[in-house]
């Protein structure tokens, strides 16, 4: 449970819209402690992030104060792709820049879309069509090895940016890596970037990392979660090895978020509870407020 302080810290609202919320639209109905006191739980400070999100695009919230989640979600979904509709052709223009070896108009447009654009709809609409693009142009020949390097190489300079932007330190920190043997790593950073707009403290540490010194990174940092990306269908076996160490290695209370293609076969495969599958960004979301609910003080 938390307080009116901490809510309006998680959800970016003041303590008197809160309370003007409640009071004239009952958006949430806070809990009571013995004196009183209003006290919010997980599941309605979620609410009242989207909630905030919503009324910031626009949407009045006597409107929004009595849908469901599910309903809320929808809403927020149809926003974003009504209010960047004007994406849709970016990641195939820039990729055609690319063909032409026109690197600065590629490196424009994306560095135009990170200024301008939330990260959530920057990795939804723009990043991950990309990737999915630079791939089928790769298998068909439409692309080459140097050109696809390149797009990795521009993709990385400039989201590693936006991660370098580091919110508070009362925020959860997650580190973010692949194991050895998986090279790959924008997925991963796409992740990352989902995290950081979740108002997670993200470590990025790269490619290739060994169990035990992930382990040992994230018992010195106090990390609140480890996020490990594997794609690479070749490299599951070595990887459910190494993710055993690092369970065996890792402090009790951390848990481990496995994503990318491997991340279903590997959480079964390696079988601890420590260790799940997160392949949706608003899973990713939920867990980030989770345990920065979980690590925040009741007061």
């Amino acid at each position: 449970m938390f307080p009116v302080k901490a809510t309006a810290e998680l959800t970016g609202l003041t303590p008197e819209t809160l309370r003007a919320w409640e009071r004239r639209h009952a958006a949430v109905v806070p809990h009571r402690d013995e004196a009183g006191r209003r006290l919010y739980d997980a599941a309605m400070v979620d609410r009242l992030c989207h909630l905030h999100r919503l009324t910031a695009r626009g949407h009045p919230i006597r409107d929004l104060a009595a849908l469901d989640s599910a309903a809320l979600e929808r809403l927020a979904a149809e926003s974003r792709d009504t209010g960047y509709g004007g994406l849709d052709a970016l990641p195939g223009r820039m990729l055609d820049a690319i063909a032409d070896y026109r690197i600065d108009e590629f490196d424009r447009d994306l560095s135009v879309s990170i200024a301008t654009l939330p990260v959530t709809v920057l990795v939804s609409r723009v990043v991950s069509p990309l990737l999915r693009e630079v791939g089928v142009r790769w298998a068909d020949g439409r692309l080459a090895i140097a050109q696809e390097r390149l797009v990795s190489s521009l993709l990385r300079a400039r989201l590693m940016s936006v991660l370098t932007q580091q919110p508070g330190a009362a925020r959860p920190r997650v580190l973010f890596a692949t194991l050895p043997g998986e090279p790959h790593e924008l997925g991963l950073l796409g992740a990352a970037l989902h995290a950081h707009e979740a108002g997670a403290s993200v470590l990025y540490l790269g490619t290739g990392l060994p169990a035990e010194e992930l382990a040992t990174v994230a018992g010195r940092l106090d990390a609140a979660a480890v996020a490990v990306s594997s794609i690479d269908p070749g490299q599951a076996i070595p990887a459910v090895a190494e993710l055993r160490a690092l369970d065996a290695a890792l402090a009790a209370h951390v848990p481990v978020w496995l994503g990318g293609a491997n991340a279903r076969y590997l959480a079964e495969a390696v079988g601890s509870v420590r260790m799940q599958a997160v392949v949706d960004p608003a899973a990713l979301t939920g867990l980030i407020r989770r345990r920065a609910a979980a690590r925040r003080p009741s007061r």
